[in-house]
């Protein structure tokens, strides 16, 4: 796995719009941020256009993103936000350029297509915080390990244990994201069966019946075999619909991972919620999950 080199003051990083177009002002905050932390941030050409949803055409997020995927100087890429539209991206991209210099790309939600196609072409992203909401209240320590992570490779979380937790300590590479995305994705080459790895997932807005259908799909599609653990985020607002199904989130994973001799941790702060803590994808971490604490452990 390739890891790309930690941040410096001075370098320079991309911010563009490969998802939805931003519906607020909040990312100007989080540019802002970025130069505070010494980094010289150049914007993409259409990353403030908009076509109905999404943060301009399929062509100009094309245009931005690999312009910075292909510039050697950008040494980061931070999405603005998530939303939807990163995948239909992908095949049109080329990574040839990314592959020789590896660099940052950070993001989540649907951000997790570009995270996990990296990862399928055996470079590291970072699961985390995006600009558009860099500065929410409640995120401050993210946003700090977030800084730790990119200047000095490291990363060290310890979070109160969940009654549901099944304990364990395990090693093994992180690699998951929004459960809708990995669904999206199963059967392409962008998300290769995570065997040996720790599954990360979280969710926001989807009726529970289906969350449980997406559960169904990664178990019947083989991806929970071979895991080695599972990280829980956040499953915001993801509530009944007419067709209830009787279960929480919480309990539907239990029923469907029942099978399978795996940790889990329930509620890390990550995903969908203010503290979104970032973590590396394809870069072994350290999951202890006891009945006093969990601690997920992270050096580059």
């Amino acid at each position: 796995m390739a890891i790309p080199p930690l941040l410096n003051s001075g370098d320079l990083v991309s911010v563009l719009s490969p998802a939805s177009h931003t519906n607020s002002n909040a990312w100007e905050n989080g540019i802002a941020l970025l130069e505070k932390w010494g980094l010289r941030v150049v914007r993409g050409e259409h990353y403030l256009s908009q076509h109905f949803g999404f943060g301009g055409t399929d062509a100009e997020r094309l245009s931005d993103l690999q312009k910075a995927l292909d510039n050697p100087e950008v040494k980061a890429i931070f999405p603005i936000r998530g939303g939807y539209g990163s995948s239909r991206l992908l095949d049109d991209l080329d990574f040839s350029q990314f592959i020789q210099n590896p660099k940052w790309i950070v993001g989540f939600s649907d951000i997790t297509a570009l995270l996990l196609h990296i990862d399928s072409l055996g470079v590291a992203g970072i699961h985390g915080p995006m600009p558009n909401n860099f500065c929410q209240k409640g995120g401050e320590f993210s946003l700090e390990a977030l800084n730790g992570l990119l200047f000095n490779g490291c990363a060290n979380y310890t979070c109160k244990p969940h009654p549901a937790n099944i304990l364990g300590e395990v090693e093994g590479e992180l690699i998951g994201g929004n459960l809708s995305l990995l669904t999206h994705l199963i059967g392409t080459p962008s998300f290769i069966k995570p065997h040996g790895k720790i599954l990360v997932i979280e969710e926001i807005g989807e009726r529970l019946y289906h969350v449980d259908r997406m559960l169904v799909q990664l178990k019947r599609s083989g991806y929970f075999e071979g895991l080695v653990g599972m990280i829980i985020g956040g499953f915001t607002d993801c509530n009944e619909a007419p067709l209830t199904i009787g279960k929480s989130a919480q309990e539907l994973i239990l029923e469907h991972t029942k099978d399978y001799q795996f940790p889990i941790a329930f509620e890390f702060p990550l995903g969908h919620v203010p503290a979104n803590h970032p973590v590396v994808f394809g870069v072994k971490a350290n999951l202890l999950i006891s009945s006093e604490k969990v601690q997920l452990t992270v050096q580059l």
